[in-house]
């Protein structure tokens, strides 16, 4: 099984080889003159190592996605690797080539670092963001709430109004539309005095009326009622 897959693998390569001369002879070849190649110099060892990191990774990051044949796949990206740093070690550049090579590997540091500030600030963000939102979502709750409390209580204003109305019923002249009473109802005793008379320990009970007569809520009450007359008289 093995030799038969390092077979198929170099007999595919020769044809890769091939596929490449064929390729190869459509380029266009720059000459450059032989004053200016003596400057050259080859690629330095860190160049070549940095080189090869790159493919490395590259290679793993295809075989991680690649799902059939990634023996074969693995076979023919080392070999190419492999011939790559071959020609490596032998290639001449301008210096100033070999110097931007060399500043290949600290400047992707370089950027690195800065992506991941970038990274770090964008969450940063983010998260006074999500706290501007739930802030915003909270204090709208809070208005709408308020809201409904008002309107409950604007509704509860126009029904004791409402009743205040029906209760004192008052003509075009302002004065009272009361009914007549008769003589024989002048001459009955008063609500309060039939009640009185059942009730045993009627001492008690006035000193109690007396002390809710004289409380907080009752003179709330009767300023509620006087504001509401008040506004009555003005319509």
């Amino acid at each position: 099984m093995v030799r038969n897959t390092v077979k198929r693998n170099k007999n595919h390569l020769k044809d890769l080889s091939s596929e490449g001369q064929t390729k190869h002879t459509n380029l266009i070849q720059v000459k450059v003159a032989s004053s200016k190649r003596k400057t050259w110099q080859p690629l330095s060892k860190s160049s070549r190592d940095h080189l090869q990191t790159m493919m490395e990774s590259v290679i793993i990051t295809i075989l991680s996605k690649s799902s059939k044949e990634k023996e074969e796949i693995q076979y023919h990206l080392n070999f190419l690797k492999t011939r790559l740093l071959q020609l490596c070690e032998t290639l001449e550049v301008p210096p100033k080539k070999t110097e931007d090579l060399a500043n290949v590997s600290s400047l992707l540091n370089v950027e690195r670092a800065r992506n991941k500030a970038n990274e770090e600030s964008l969450a940063l963000l983010q998260e006074e963001i999500d706290k501007m939102v739930e802030t915003t979502e909270l204090i709208t709750g809070n208005i709408q709430r308020l809201k409904n409390e008002i309107e409950i209580l604007a509704s509860e204003v126009e029904e004791e109004e409402e009743k205040i109305k029906q209760m004192h019923q008052i003509n075009n002249s302002g004065v009272l539309s009361l009914p007549e009473l008769s003589q024989k109802t002048l001459k009955a005793p008063t609500l309060q005095k039939e009640i009185l008379a059942l009730i045993p320990n009627q001492n008690a009970l006035l000193k109690d009326l007396d002390i809710l007569h004289n409380s907080s809520q009752m003179k709330s009450m009767l300023t509620f009622i006087e504001e509401a007359y008040k506004k009555l008289d003005a319509s």
